[in-house]
Formats: structure tokens, sequence, C-alpha cells
């Protein structure tokens, strides 16, 4: 038996064999005898026991520990299996669900009701500007045509400059216009407007069968992905600590949802 103490919860794994090589009594009297010592040394802790308890009589584990089951639909096949005993009802909500990993066994969920729930998820409107080969030969095909100064100079410098600036604003909105694409709340990190916008183009491509263009498009997605992942790790300082790093390391590894940092997590890729 494995115990675990989380605050005021003391958590116990079980598992009986199909065929075990000891007396299944035997088990039953080590745990209601290590049930006795954590209620002694703990009396204001929550007991949980749980695991794969096979042929193990639930109803006798009650009668001699006190805990009360959770479970009461089939775990696997048509028999409950796993089980969840808890010395006090503290979770009023179990669900028997499937299981994500390769399993004959399925998943047990157990909650209160006070349980949190999953955030909401919200949605930003960001705008980008796209880049591209095309648009650059476009713009350099433009600028070899047509000057970007002025063809009738004065000595005014202040209007001079202005007369430039709204030039070459013009230009960068028409060869590089702005674009909006809708991000969320639940999007990894390292999805930019601009990846985002790539990944709906990919999937427009597969929807039409043209798979060769898809795949370039996802190939430049990975690259892009990449670079991002590779620069978050450059705004952690490691004077602070090593929680910063292994924060970024989850991030990027998708172990865990961590909340976003205050420094940008990508730069323009």
């Amino acid at each position: 038996m494995y115990r675990v103490r989380v605050e005021a919860v003391v958590i116990g794994a079980l598992y009986l064999p199909s065929r075990p090589q000891y007396a299944v009594e035997s088990l039953v009297d080590y745990t209601e005898a290590c049930v006795e010592e954590v209620v002694r040394s703990f009396p204001q802790a929550l007991v949980i026991l749980a695991g794969d308890f096979n042929q193990l009589s639930t109803n006798v584990l009650r009668e001699r520990t006190g805990l009360t089951p959770l479970v009461h639909q089939p775990t696997r096949g048509a028999n409950i299996l796993d089980q969840i005993l808890v010395s006090w009802p503290k979770y009023s909500k179990v669900h028997v669900l499937a299981s994500l990993v390769s399993s004959d066994h399925k998943a047990i969920i157990a909650y209160s009701e006070t349980a949190r729930r999953a955030p909401v998820k919200t949605t930003t409107q960001r705008t980008f500007r796209k880049r591209s080969s095309t648009q650059h030969a476009l713009f350099l095909q433009h600028v070899t045509t047509e000057a970007v100064d002025n063809p009738s100079p004065s000595s005014d410098m202040q209007t001079e400059f202005g007369l430039f600036y709204t030039k070459v604003l013009y230009l960068l909105y028409r060869f590089y216009p702005l674009r909006t694409v809708t991000v969320t709340s639940r999007d990894p990190h390292y999805i930019t407007p601009e990846i985002k916008a790539n990944l709906r183009r990919k999937n427009k491509l597969m929807r039409a069968g043209r798979v060769e263009e898809a795949a370039a498009v996802a190939k430049r997605i990975a690259i892009d992905i990449t670079k991002c992942n590779k620069t978050r790790l450059n705004h952690v300082n490691l004077k602070k600590g090593s929680k910063d790093v292994w924060v970024a390391v989850r991030e990027i590894t998708c172990q865990k949802n961590c909340p976003s940092p205050q420094q940008p997590l990508c730069r323009n890729i």
C-alpha cells in the first residue's frame, strides 16, 4: 500500500492481482491496519483508497475500514473492478468514462459540486501583415518603375518628410495589407496570427483536394512553430531561479496549461 499525503488528504493506492500469491484476508487485515493508523495520526484528514480491486469484495472493505465506495458502475466489462473509497462524502459526482490510454479498464472521475470548471473560451480579433516572396517581388517591381521620393522637392523638411511618410505608408498598405484573424484563449502559446491564418489556409486546401499545396503550407507552419519555441527560452531570466524555466519547458512540451508570461512569447517570424 502506497500512501501520499497532500495537505488534509491521505491517498492510498491498492492493487489486487487476478491470481495473488498471498491470502486475500491478509491483504484486508493489512489495509484495515493502515487505515486505522492514518485515521489515528490524521483525524481531520480525508482518507481515499483507490485502485484495481479485482475480486476483492467492496463490502468487506467497507465493514473493516469504514470507508464508503463511490463507484457503482462497471469499470471493465460488466464488472466493477476499479473502486474509490472515501472516509467521508467529499465527492458528490462520480463518472465512469472510456480511458484515454490503451486499456480495457475505464477511467473514474470524482469531483465535488464546487469543483473548478474549465475557463470560458474567449476570442480575440488579431491583425497581422502577410509576407511572402510574391509580395516582395511585386513591391520591388513597383519601386523600380515609380520613385518613392518627391519629383518636385521643396526646401521645407517637414513637408518633404510628410510626403515621404504618406508615400511609404501607402505602399505598405497596398502590398502588405492588414489582415484579421480570430485567436482563442485555448490556442497554444505559439499560435501567432500568422500561424493561425496558415492553419486555416492549409485546411481550406485540404478540403479542396490540393494535397501538395497543403503539405507545403504545413511545412511552413512547422518551421514557424519551431522558431517560436526556440525563442521561448530567450525570455526566461535564469537569475530568478528555475521556476520560470520549467514553466517554459512545460509550455513547449504541452505537458500542462500554464498562465501566459508577461513577456511576449514569440517575436515576429
